[in-house]
């Protein structure tokens, strides 16, 4: 018969009751507690095992009145028979000393409510609340200060993984914010009404134990999915740097893009977006329209040009659109669920030519090189 175990074994702070319970199954079965570990304990045979207390653990921070109001309980709980075993997980984990019988160190509801659980629960809220409010703070400030294009996410296959991954960890971190909060509302009425505190179901509260190894996974994956996003789309260039190509493509939508830089011929740039859904492409359209607007936008996405307001053109295609600032004329173009831009100098983009050699350039599936009415 095996003399010692160990075996998972960590509870968030909130689950204090529940890693209390497990103790107690364990006692009757004649395992006693020897240590915590990093998620786990160990246990070993006992005839008698001796009773252990679980409660949130208090006084956390480094200031200096924390830690001696910390110190001082401690004292006092190894006055009244209780040894630290060891805290882990935002729980202190007490035992009864050698040759003891010490009375719980909690006896009554609404004391215990406001001594220990109010505090406790409402330091967990903010704790995971802080969380998703910072993360949402600066996607907001980011947004506000970068203004990306949103819509290049879905254009390829890691970012859309990347994407998914974080938005199911922000929904985990807001289901365990809404899971404490009915928890505190719980024990705050356990204790009104003079009852015991609700002890969680030992499976999910194992499951919120291991919460950071879940979060450090959802971590390692995304940011090796972001890695792989960094090597899509590196532009291939063309006469050394004269020009070049880029392409992207995911489950959604393919994107083809080239750029000319020449003073002779003048600078080129086409670009173009074969979408799989309707609603991919109208974003994608009312964003190029909406650039071409905005000088801030036209800086970042290194347009040599001043704002221009797209003027809708009739040119046989499912939507038209032309602009013009100096010497730099522009169209964007929607077909079906194609749209592209081709913006130049010395370009006229009512061209009846190009035009044509722009729709079969669409009937060609991606990736293709864009006519020469239009490359020249």
């Amino acid at each position: 018969m095996r003399e010692k175990k160990t075996r998972w074994f960590r509870y968030a702070a909130e689950d204090a009751k529940a890693a209390q319970a497990e103790l107690d199954e364990l006692g009757t079965q004649g395992w006693e507690l020897e240590e915590v570990g990093f998620f786990t304990a160990t246990f070993r045979r006992a005839e008698r095992p001796r009773p252990c207390w679980v409660e949130p653990a208090r006084w956390t921070s480094i200031r200096r009145r924390d830690e001696t109001a910390r110190a001082d309980y401690l004292a006092l709980c190894a006055d009244a028979g209780w040894e630290l075993v060891g805290e882990d997980g935002g729980l202190f984990y007490f035992r009864a000393r050698e040759g003891e019988e010490p009375v719980p160190l909690q006896t009554d509801g609404a004391v215990e409510w406001e001594a220990v659980w109010k505090k406790a629960l409402h330091d967990q809220v903010w704790s995971i609340a802080g969380l998703l409010l910072y993360w949402l703070a600066y996607a907001a400030g980011s947004f506000w200060k970068d203004r990306p294009r949103v819509w290049e996410l879905f254009l390829s296959d890691y970012l859309m993984a990347a994407q998914l991954l974080i938005f199911l960890w922000l929904g985990l971190e807001a289901f365990l914010l809404v899971r404490v909060l009915r928890y505190r509302a719980r024990c705050r009425r356990a204790a009104e009404e003079g009852g015991p505190f609700p002890a969680p179901r030992r499976g999910a509260a194992r499951l919120r134990g291991a919460w950071p190894l879940i979060c450090g996974a959802f971590l390692a994956v995304t940011l090796a999915v972001v890695l792989l996003a960094a090597g899509e789309g590196e532009p291939e260039y063309i006469d050394g740097y004269a020009a070049y190509t880029e392409e992207s493509r995911s489950v959604l939508a393919s994107a083809w893009e080239y750029r000319r830089f020449d003073q002779t011929e003048g600078d080129l740039w086409v670009e173009r977006y074969d979408c799989r859904v309707g609603w991919l492409a109208d974003w994608i359209c009312g964003s190029l329209r909406a650039e071409e607007e905005e000088e801030d936008g036209l800086t970042r996405r290194l347009h040599f040009h001043g704002p221009a307001v797209p003027q809708a053109a009739d040119l046989g295609f499912d939507g038209a659109w032309t602009y013009a600032a100096g010497e730099v004329e522009g169209l964007i173009l929607r077909q079906g669920d194609q749209v592209v831009r081709v913006e130049g100098n010395d370009l006229d983009p009512k061209d009846a030519s190009a035009l044509a050699a722009l729709e079969t350039w669409l009937a060609q599936a991606p990736p293709c090189i864009p006519p020469p009415a239009v490359v020249g």
